[in-house]
């Protein structure tokens, strides 16, 4: 793998971004955990937090908007460094749920801006055979750094509860140092759109942008439906996890961090790099086909787990049921921030990672709601059934969309050409 001047420089001030920016993700993995141990949050405030980073994501068709329009990106990733990173500096003077809500609003807010806007330089300082694997490292290394910091949290609040603070104040100043840093990444030939924006413009042309995209560019709606539908298995469990590590298995800070902030991330670290290499040989639909059945195993495992309660051996089932998470959730990255560029082609990716991310925000709307709901109605395994099937919805709707891609010409595939040969094979004559 050869790397031009512009690539090699760009490549590691992301990495060394990710390793500041894997302490704040190190607070995202046990944020929810935090809040029912530590506040004592009911299981509907868990919900409404649980849906903050996802529903903050509704402001991202909006931030995509306002990066098309701008010459240079690097004042966002300023506005990051110092309103959505260095809020968590508050946490030292948190003692109630509700300041802790406000603060993480700020947080995951501010977050829906990165993802347009890395995407963006992925696009134009990266070439598209280096894209998946490079973006695979960086995503390794911020897995590894929030693995670690999860691990050393969990053991400080096994001591005292209260040092999340300290901990979450940490995180913040780590975040600032890491938006700075991606502040300093300057974007080659980036075309944008000189005109002045009004505010009209600014609310409402985005979501006709979204509109438009979606219904011009018909493989990028139905992998969007595919992945919205994925979305539904993922987001439905959230208010499910605090409440079934905490009461039913009553884990400690320690394991619950274990099975969230460590094992849960071991197949991101691993497998982030051989992934984007597969992701950047193959289509983005078979690539989420095999992601979304990967982690359609997670809640079936769970699921398991809760017949064992008092068995023993109910926590190990629980951590080899986050390992299968981490090995699907490291198709899912890569696919979550690559695959926008690969329908963009020529257009602007970072209105169409934004159409990506914003459709995260409108199931975020309900979906956590669902959850809670049935959680409080029918109970935790029927969370965990309904989850399988939507995550094995997907995969199928995936793979029935990377067969029809295949068909049309598209994309070469061997395997479809021997499908299609032995059917003709076997099929009745005249």
């Amino acid at each position: 793998m050869k790397l031009g001047y512009i690539e090699k420089r760009t490549f590691w001030l992301l990495m060394l971004a990710s390793f500041f920016n894997g302490f704040v993700f190190g607070t995202f993995n046990i944020q929810d955990i935090v809040a029912k141990k530590a506040l004592l949050a009911l299981d509907w405030q868990i919900t409404i937090l649980v849906m903050l980073w996802p529903l903050s994501n509704l402001f991202s068709i909006w931030w995509g908007k306002a990066l098309e329009r701008s010459k240079s990106i690097s004042k966002f990733f300023v506005l990051t460094a110092f309103i959505g990173r260095l809020v968590l500096l508050f946490m030292l003077w948190t003692h109630s749920y509700y300041s802790y809500l406000i603060i993480m609003i700020f947080v995951f807010s501010f977050n829906s801006l990165l993802s347009p806007a890395q995407n963006s330089i992925y696009r134009h300082n990266i070439s598209v055979e280096n894209r998946g694997v490079l973006f695979g490292y960086t995503a390794s290394l911020v897995t590894l750094i929030a693995i670690i910091f999860s691990y050393s949290a969990g053991k400080l609040m096994d001591v005292n509860e209260d040092w999340f603070r300290y901990i979450f104040s940490v995180a913040g100043l780590m975040g600032c140092v890491s938006s700075l840093l991606m502040a300093m990444i300057k974007i080659e030939n980036k075309k944008y759109n000189t005109a002045k924006l009004k505010l009209k413009q600014f609310f409402i042309t985005p979501v006709m942008s979204t509109v438009n995209i979606l219904k011009k560019d018909k493989d990028f709606a139905i992998f969007q439906r595919n992945f919205f539908i994925y979305g539904i298995g993922f987001m439905i469990i959230l208010p499910a996890i605090p409440k079934f590590l905490v009461e039913y298995l009553k884990m400690d800070y320690s394991q619950t961090f274990m099975a969230k902030g460590i094992i849960s991330q071991l197949g991101i670290l691993f497998l982030s790099p051989i992934a984007g290499w597969i992701h950047d040989k193959k289509n983005p639909s078979f690539f989420t086909f095999i992601a979304f059945f990967t982690l359609g195993c997670y809640p079936l495992i769970l699921l398991i787990s809760s017949f064992l309660i008092g068995s023993g051996i109910e926590n190990y089932i629980v951590y080899f049921a986050y390992l299968v998470f981490g090995i699907g959730m490291s198709g899912i990255v890569i696919s979550w921030n690559m695959s926008s560029i690969f329908f963009a082609g020529d257009d602007d990716v970072s209105m169409y990672q934004s159409v990506h991310v914003t459709l995260t925000g409108l199931r975020a709307l309900i979906v956590p709601f669902i959850g809670y709901f049935i959680l409080k109605y029918l109970g935790v395994k029927v969370v965990f059934i309904i989850s399988i099937s939507m995550f094995w919805l997907a995969s199928i709707l995936s793979y029935l969309d990377y067969l029809r891609i295949c068909k049309s010409g598209l994309v070469y595939s061997a395997k479809f050409d021997r499908i299609v040969k032995y059917f003709r094979r076997i099929a009745p004559r005249g």
